[in-house]
């Protein structure tokens, strides 16, 4: 495949003596990642051409153990076939519970996931030759993962010197000049060398609709700078710029099943989020489908884990009723209502518990806004329930509360600024919450669409 002048270069970069530290800033699809992959599997045949009777070892550490799977590890299986290469042959690909790596020649790389405050512990202590952290920006954009992050130097102190000891960092952007990792990793890096990868970088996007394609992968506004122009800007304004709206669902949308993401408050409002997969007979595709929702303001009167039990059996009563063929499949609560989740366990109703780890927040709003842009995630407007009657009977809202959410939700530019990280104010965000959960789910699982 023929290569671009800066892939040719930062490959060169990667495969050569001393050139230790790398910082790859890539826009999406840009070609960042596969040519540092490629890179990969040339550097561990020269390393072992230097030193063929050592062991070494290294890293490849993502933001999650799925992610690094799907982002790097399948691309490096790609190169490792088109090299001619054969698993248990020429090397060994191990992907199980006990032993995630990649030995070939005398480099043994181990994959980690660096998602939370406990990753950097399962870091191997092995002194690493090389390390290639993906996803770097992200990761340090999480204030409790900056301490353990800056620990990964000293897993190479041994072998400062080396011509092959090698760190790579590789990210988007994540917010604005003043974000963390910037000031950190990029500014008080002179001596190191920098790439930027833009679209036009791809040399398989090479006509100038394919460039449009991937711009348009990002709604207009600070995202879009962010993740395609490779822009530290800050995010403001409205976090939703696009927000599908139906009236009525089509009778041309086939729908398969419903997940409901559950946003818990014994003094805010307390949210349960239908969301439909639909197949689009009309376009073929998958698409998913916010339906009515229950909102329920406690105002001062104190509403107990009993009562939204209640109430959410009330609530799949409903659904049964409004949609007889189509089966609730899956319940995701907020992590951190635990008196709530003990109550829904007694009282035998089946449910999971969302991953609410660091930078899910971030994650699954940047997820809603290109669903939204692309066309794959509509709202239906109904106003929302705010009661049920132990006769079955229930009380409305007199708007779509859920969708009064969507439409006012705002990046907080104020802590935007401080932070120099994506921040969203917090008081108009419960169904949006719940939304987070179920899409998350849904993802998890394999039923959502990728974007």
């Amino acid at each position: 495949m023929k290569l671009s002048k800066k892939q040719n270069q930062l490959r060169n970069d990667i495969t050569s003596e001393n050139v230790p530290e790398i910082y790859v800033l890539g826009s999406t699809q840009s070609g960042k990642t596969f040519i540092i992959a490629e890179a990969i599997i040339e550097y561990a045949e020269k390393l072992y051409q230097y030193d063929p009777n050592k062991q070494y070892y290294g890293a490849i550490v993502g933001w999650t153990i799925e992610t690094l799977k799907g982002n790097i590890v399948e691309v490096l299986e790609m190169h490792l076939k088109n090299f001619g290469l054969v698993n248990g042959k020429h090397y060994e690909l191990k992907w199980n519970n006990d032993d995630k790596s990649l030995s070939i020649y005398n480099l043994k790389i181990f994959f980690f996931g660096f998602n939370n405050v406990k990753s950097f512990n399962k870091i191997l202590g092995k002194p690493l030759i090389l390390e290639w952290i993906d996803e770097s920006a992200r990761i340090y954009t999480i204030k409790e993962l900056q301490a353990s992050f800056n620990e990964f130097p000293g897993r190479q102190m041994s072998f400062a010197g080396h011509p092959y000891l090698k760190t790579i960092h590789s990210f988007n952007v994540e917010g604005s000049n003043r974000h963390p990792y910037k000031e950190t990793y990029i500014d008080k890096k002179p001596n190191a060398k920098h790439y930027t990868f833009f679209p036009y970088d791809n040399p398989l996007l090479d006509t100038e609709e394919k460039i449009k394609q991937v711009v348009n992968m990002f709604p207009p506004g600070s995202l879009r700078q962010q993740k395609v122009f490779n822009e530290w800007v800050i995010a403001e304004g409205k976090v939703f710029q696009d927000i599908n709206v139906i009236h009525e669902i089509p009778n041309y949308y086939i729908m398969r099943e419903i997940v409901i993401g559950i946003d818990y408050g014994s003094v805010n409002p307390t949210t349960f989020v239908p969301i439909a997969l639909c197949f689009d007979e009309l376009t073929k595709k998958w698409k998913l489908v916010r339906l009515e929702c229950y909102y329920h303001r406690a105002d001062g009167d104190n509403p107990t884990t009993e009562y939204y039990s209640f109430q959410l059996r009330m609530f799949l009563i409903y659904l049964k009723d409004k949609y007889p063929t189509i089966p609730v499949s899956n319940i995701v609560i907020d992590s951190e209502a635990s008196h709530f989740d003990n109550r829904l366990t007694v009282d035998n109703i089946r449910h999971e518990i969302s991953k609410k780890g660091a930078g899910s927040v971030n994650e699954g709003v940047e997820y809603m806004q290109s669903l939204f842009y692309k066309g794959y995630l509509e709202i239906l407007e109904r106003p929302s329930i705010t009661n049920f009657l132990m006769s079955g009977e229930y009380q409305e809202s007199n708007q779509d509360e859920s969708l009064v959410e969507l439409d006012s939700y705002q990046y907080d530019r104020i802590k935007s600024e401080v932070s120099g990280t994506n921040i969203y104010k917090k008081d108009m965000d419960h169904s949006i919450d719940a939304t987070r959960y179920a899409l998350a789910l849904m993802k998890d699982y394999g039923i959502a669409p990728v974007v």
